[in-house]
This record gives structure tokens, sequence and C-alpha cells, in this order.
């Protein structure tokens, strides 16, 4: 990797880290104050304003639940708590999936439970429905088997409206399918919006350079980034909604609606927690009629086998940013190599030898054309003194050397740029993909979703702890790769070049060992190549 290779990546990385900074900066919101439900009778109390038809986003929040009767739902893939009220997920262990590697703790995907238990099923007029007790009768605990599904049936009825909420859980899916029948049992006609509300915060520790937060999906991925208490909406053709974070999400998916109608509304109800609202039309409901609908919900990791199993147009919320289309492939050979490897680190190691192999030719020009163009300096630079008051003459002279000598003096930046997407959507995918989260490699670095740190008995490095092994050892293949490198007539660039080891190990210190593994290994490889290369060019 040459010079300008180093410059254009370092600078790459670097506007990537600001974008997503100012990207995914919280903002503080004011606080929301909650009614009150009375535990005992699991009623709303009284609100101090009523709400209205032209309410925005109404909803019901904190209450006591430990005097009410639960449902355990143990699956194969996790472990489900409902809570009789409002039929609402108090507990959704995923067992597969540990918070970090040393207590073993199951990642929790209900996260905000002091505002919102999801999820949430109400009328916009009354919105007491989401906290209301009700009747059914499922045993308080279901073992799911392994090819048995399970559907569980709830009602409640209140000011004449019955409404009956079902889940059908599946043991070997993160799919839940979830049918709200309303039936009107009042003598007026139903005219109404029927919610479905959930709020969240990040589900586990993540890095800051991934978008965290609400999402919808109409004919592309909308990613939300609600300010401060303003609350954001879209209005038409919605395929699914929900939040998710650097690994997990919680998605709902509608079914069998007419989606153009379909109304979402976010906002940020603290600094970390989002709420997304789907509102679904309720229209000339009348008298002793009922009306059936239908969700999909997805409550699991952002796996894409996990999550086309039901909805494949799911897995477009696995987005990788703006080369998402190279990330993908780059992703399934990871995993394609995966199998014969069973090692995470070894297979990034053969994704970037493969990736050397496909840029060699490319690489190959880019070392020639450095080297001809090094060759060239000290004539250009004569050039210069003589034609230093004339820069039309001395572009003249400088071109007409190109031509009589053959050279393009862009040869050596086309491959830099067309292999840059490639290295950033790499640079994502080490970065997101729930494969590498918690995925060991050897020796000190177990996981190749955190930064690597070697401990040796006491010794502590202020802010950093253990000794950064890895990070070091790519720090000094990048001085060997600029030993190597013919170096640059200009001064400045000269300078910046000795700066580039220091700015890169700085730099990656606290970055996936992943990454620093790929970029490691890249510079060995480019070592070798710039070493061939330039015993063929003196041939």
């Amino acid at each position: 990797m040459d010079n300008r290779i180093l410059i254009a990546l370092g600078l790459s990385f670097l506007v990537i880290i600001f974008f997503h900074y100012l990207y995914l900066k919280f903002v503080p919101t004011p606080n929301i104050e909650p009614p009150v439900i009375n535990s005992t009778t699991n009623q709303t109390e009284p609100r101090s304003e009523p709400l209205t038809q032209n309410t925005t986003t109404p909803q019901p929040k904190v209450f006591e639940t430990q005097n009410l009767p639960t449902y355990t739902i143990l699956s194969p893939k996790y472990n489900a708590t409902l809570t009789s009220s409002g039929i609402r997920f108090t507990e959704f262990f995923l067992k597969e999936y540990f918070k970090d590697l040393t207590k073993k703790e199951p990642v929790n995907l209900i996260t905000a439970n002091s505002y919102s238990l999801p999820l949430e099923v109400y009328l916009e007029t009354k919105p007491e429905f989401a906290v209301l007790g009700y009747n059914g009768e499922a045993p308080s605990k279901v073992v799911l088997e392994k090819d048995g599904e399970k559907e569980l049936s709830f009602f409640t009825n209140h000011q004449g409206i019955n409404l009956e909420k079902s889940l059908r859980f599946k043991p070997q899916s993160y799919y839940i399918d979830l049918k709200v029948k309303i039936t009107n049992q009042s003598n007026q006609t139903l005219n109404d919006k029927l919610l479905l509300r959930g709020a969240f915060a990040p589900f586990v520790d993540g890095t800051k350079y991934v978008f965290i937060g609400p999402f919808y999906y109409t004919n592309h991925l909308n990613e939300v980034k609600v300010k401060n208490s303003k609350v954001e909406e879209y209005v038409g053709n919605l395929k699914y909604l929900g939040y998710e974070d650097n690994y997990f999400m919680v998605a709902v998916i509608p079914e069998g609606l007419n989606n153009s109608s379909l109304r979402a509304t976010f906002r940020n109800l603290t600094d970390t927690v989002q709420e997304f609202i789907l509102w679904v039309p309720v229209e000339n409901l009348k008298p002793g009629e009922n009306a059936t609908y239908q969700f999909k919900v997805y409550m699991g990791p952002k796996k894409i086998e996990e999550m086309q199993k039901e909805f494949p147009l799911l897995t477009k919320a696995l987005y990788f940013g703006i080369f998402d289309f190279i990330a993908k492939p780059l992703l399934y050979v990871l995993k394609f190599t995966h199998q014969f490897t069973h090692n995470f680190g070894w297979d990034i190691i053969l994704m970037t030898l493969l990736l050397r192999v496909l840029f060699f030719p490319l690489n190959h020009i880019s070392y020639k054309s450095m080297k001809k163009m090094q060759e060239l300096q000290p004539v250009i630079q004569r050039l210069r003194d003589k034609y230093k008051d004339d820069p039309q003459a001395l572009n003249r002279e400088i071109m007409n050397i190109y031509r009589t000598q053959k050279i393009n003096p862009f040869s050596g930046c086309l491959p830099i740029l067309i292999q840059i997407p490639v290295f950033i959507a790499f640079y994502k995918v080490l970065l997101m993909a729930i494969e590498l989260r918690h995925a060991p490699f050897i020796l000190w670095i177990t996981d190749l979703s955190a930064p690597e740190r070697l401990y040796i008995g006491n010794f502590v490095i202020p802010y950093l702890g253990g000794i950064p092994v890895l990070t070091i050892l790519m720090g000094l293949s990048m001085y060997i790769q600029q030993k190597l490198t013919p170096s640059s007539p200009d001064p400045m660039q000269a300078k910046l070049m000795l700066f580039m080891p220091i700015f890169f190990t700085v730099l990656f210190i606290n970055f996936p060992s992943g990454l620093v593994l790929y970029w490691f290994v890249n510079n060995v490889l480019s070592i070798v190549q710039q070493y061939f290369t330039l015993r063929l060019v003196k041939k």
C-alpha cells in the first residue's frame, strides 16, 4: 500500500468517524410525566388533561406489575415473560447471546421498563387499553418443543369495546405472530386508530460509529434521527418499523393491511430511550361488528439467516452504509470460510488475502507508476527551478515528459480510488456483523468485536488497561511499509508520512480487534507485494 493509499484511507476513516459522531449525537430531552397505574385495579388513574383526537402520541406508561398474573414462554432461542397488564413483555432474554464474556448474562430486549413494556396495543381515544388487565386460559408456563408452535389468546373489555390479543410463538424462530381483534359492543359506529407502541434503549454496549435508534422501511431503510422532543412522523407506504442497536432489533411488520394508510411516529423520551408508534386506521366498525389486524414481530439478533426466515425484506434493516452492496457479499464470504476454519480470526486473514489477490494487478500498476514518477523527480525539479516564474510553461514541459516516457500521472490514483469502497465496506462489516461479536481468535484476543489488550500480572497502562499488542504490531508494520515505499520529493508529504504510523496506531487503539487484525495482515501483504514489485522494476 503506497503513500497515497495511506493518506486516502486515513482521511476516509476520519471522515467516517466525524460524520457518525455528528450523525448519532444525542441531545437532551425534557422529562415526560407518565400517568400512574393503580396496581390493584389495573386501571389508569385520572389524568390532569384528557386525551383528545388531536393528541399526537398518547401513551400510558409507568405502573406496578409484581402483583399481576404472568406467563412465561421458554423457547430454545429465548425465555420471555408476559404480564397480564396489557399482555406485554417484562423480559425477553436471548439465550444464545450474552451482555459480556465474563458474566454470561443473556441479552434482554426489554430495556425501557420505566417508559414502556412492549408491545403496548391500544386505541387512540382509549390509551388505557395498553395496561388493562387481560383474561385468558393460557398456562402460567409454556415450554416450546422443537417443532411445536403455541398460540396464547387473551381478552379485555372496556367502555363497550372488546379487545383480543393473540400471540403465536415458534421454537426455532425469533418471529412472533401478533393478532389483534376489536369487537364493537357499543351502540355507536367506531372510527379510531389502533396504536402499537414500543420504547427502547440500547440493548447492549456498542460502538458509537453505528446507528442506534428507531427506523422504518418504505422502498428503502430510513434511520430516524429524532431531534430534542420533536415528533418525527411518516405517513405512506410503510413495510415495517422498529428499533435497533449495533447487534439486535425489535421490528413490527403489518400484514394484510393497506400500507399506504399507515402512520408512524418517533420521539425521544430521554437521552437514551426512544419510542416508535404504528398507527392503524379503525374505520366504520358498526355495533356488533369486529375487525382483525395481523402483525409479525421480530425480536432478536441482526443476523441475516434469522431475519429472512419469515419476512426476507427485513434483512434490509441490516444496513452497512453507503457501500452495503459491497459489504453484504464480503460478509457472505466470511461466513462461507467459517464453515471450514471455525474461527473468524482466520476468516478475516483469508478475506484479506483474497482482497490482496483481487487487487494485485491494480496495486502492481500503482507501485510501478510511483517508481517511474520518483525516477523523474530530479528532471521535474530542474524544470521547476527553470520555469518557476512561468507556471504554464512548466506544465507544458512536464506533460511533454509524461508523453515521452509514456507515463499517465493518474494511473497510480485510479487503483486506489477503486479499492477505497471495498476497504470501507469491510470496515463496516467488521464493526457491525453479529457473527464477530464475542468471537475469539487466538491467545489474548478473545473478542474480535472489542479492542484487544494483553494483561501481564498487575501491569496496567493508564486509560488503556492492558497492552494493545496487535495494534502496536500494526503500527510497526506501517513503519516498515513506509521504509520500503519510495520517499516523496514533496517535503510536506514526507513529513506527513513519518507521522502516519503513529496516527494510525492511536486511531486504532479502541477499534475492534478484528479490524486491527485485518489492517495488520493487509500491511504485511502490502510489504511482501512492494518488495517483489520493486525488485521486478529494478530488473
